[in-house]
């Protein structure tokens, strides 16, 4: 019997690369199309997750929506944007969520601990002093000129005795590149507002990105509400709380007097309704508007979801104190009407409260020095004891000024006044 080598049925070492190409046989062998699968398959999976990742970090090319508020024109009619507020869109409020938000309850105000069983016992005198109001500016980081006008010819109208007043500040928008020129300069910004900070001791820096479309009215009730928390009566915690903007003078001795005879164990809503949409319903406009410290607190210490915060943040305070219920928590409103508002269309008088929209800085102080002359010319001194009786505002506040009827009348041939919206 002729000898033979035994049968292989797999050979001891791999072919070399060169006999593929020679003998291409040699990938139909079962093992070698078992592998190629495998390796091709393994590829095509890795090109795949790769693939995914790369769509999941891919920045969307939607442009992020403009939340900015800062007004770049004379009046919001003359923007094109007062037909959508006054439809009650406002120039930014496109989300239905939101649109809901201002009609739908928040459980958390309604769960709360509610403004009758916070109470006020704030004295004025003794060991655990309070204060008559807390006042706080709204501003910006980049706003110095303006807090410095402030401090030199508003500020110093509020005695300290009864007023604590601060420059309420929310944090500087971060630069998209990290290590580019802006944030150089965001750096030295804050560099100056700390050193700013540290030398007056009259700001507060919230902890939110500053913009006022994302619920920077509820950060500062809910400092406010932190600062002076506690049970009994608490040094500093003031009587009430105004939220004012800084193009806003606010007329010291009408203040005092609107306010001495109140009591803050009341909830108190101060503020005016003259010029606003009646699409939100029943809210005073934020150039001033003021509160009694349950009210602030009630509302600072109720973790809100942010649909129920932002947007349209004077309307936003009117909505939160609808939450109340009428027979345990009564609101006392108490609507100055046109004694507040634009100072170009008020008939500013010895009954004025508030003058609003003073954007160049040079308008400050003229009104400012206008207001002095006022009280000189009624042979009394422009302080705290000479405020003439909120009656008297009120009743004057109820007759529409001529000029704010001729700037309704404008605002309504723009299109701003959609079916009767405005008073």
């Amino acid at each position: 019997m002729t000898s033979s080598h035994p049968a292989k049925a797999y050979p001891l070492s791999r072919p070399s690369i060169q006999r593929y190409f020679t003998s291409p046989q040699l990938l139909l062998r079962p093992s070698i199309r078992l592998k190629t699968s495998l390796y091709t398959l393994s590829i095509t999976i890795i090109l795949l997750v790769i693939l995914a990742l790369n769509a999941t970090i891919t920045p969307s090319t939607t442009p992020p929506t403009d939340v900015n508020t800062v007004p770049s024109h004379d009046s919001p009619a003359d923007s094109g944007e007062g037909k959508d507020v006054a439809k009650g869109k406002d120039a930014h409020l496109v989300d239905q969520e939101i649109q809901r938000s201002f009609e739908e309850p928040d459980f958390a105000l309604l769960s709360g601990k509610q403004p009758h069983e916070i109470g006020c016992d704030v004295p004025l005198e003794g060991e655990d002093k309070g204060v008559f109001m807390f006042l706080g500016i709204f501003s910006a980081a980049d706003k110095r000129e303006r807090r410095d006008l402030y401090r030199r010819v508003i500020i110093p109208d509020f005695p300290p005795d009864l007023f604590t007043v601060k420059f309420i500040l929310g944090i500087p928008a971060y630069p998209e590149n990290p290590l580019g020129p802006e944030a150089v300069s965001r750096s030295m910004l804050m560099n100056k507002i700390e050193a700013e900070m540290d030398r007056y001791g009259d700001m507060v820096m919230l902890p939110m990105l500053d913009n006022i479309d994302l619920g920077k009215t509820h950060e500062y009730f809910k400092w406010v509400a932190k600062e002076y928390s506690g049970e009994g009566r608490v040094k500093g915690r003031p009587k009430f709380i105004m939220k004012a903007d800084d193009d806003t003078i606010l007329v010291l001795p009408n203040v005092i007097s609107g306010f001495k005879d109140l009591n803050c164990a009341h909830n108190i809503y101060w503020g005016t309704s003259a010029g606003r949409s009646h699409y939100f319903g029943d809210y005073f406009r934020g150039l001033a508007y003021a509160m009694s410290w349950p009210l602030v607190s009630w509302i600072g210490s109720a973790d809100m979801p942010l649909a129920h915060i932002m947007k349209i943040e004077d309307a936003r305070t009117g909505q939160w104190l609808r939450h109340l219920d009428p027979v345990t928590d009564p609101v006392k409103r108490i609507d100055m009407g046109w004694t507040m508002g634009d100072w170009n269309q008020l008939d500013v008088g010895i009954e004025t409260v508030a003058l609003h929209w003073l954007k160049l800085d040079e308008w400050v102080e003229q009104q400012h020095d206008r207001l002095l002359q006022i009280w000189s010319n009624a042979s009394k001194p422009y302080d705290v004891d000479n405020g003439i009786s909120p009656r008297l505002s009120i009743e004057k506040g109820k007759q529409t000024p001529e000029r704010a009827q001729k700037e309704h009348q404008r605002q309504k041939e723009l299109g701003w006044d959609v079916g009767g919206n405005l008073d």
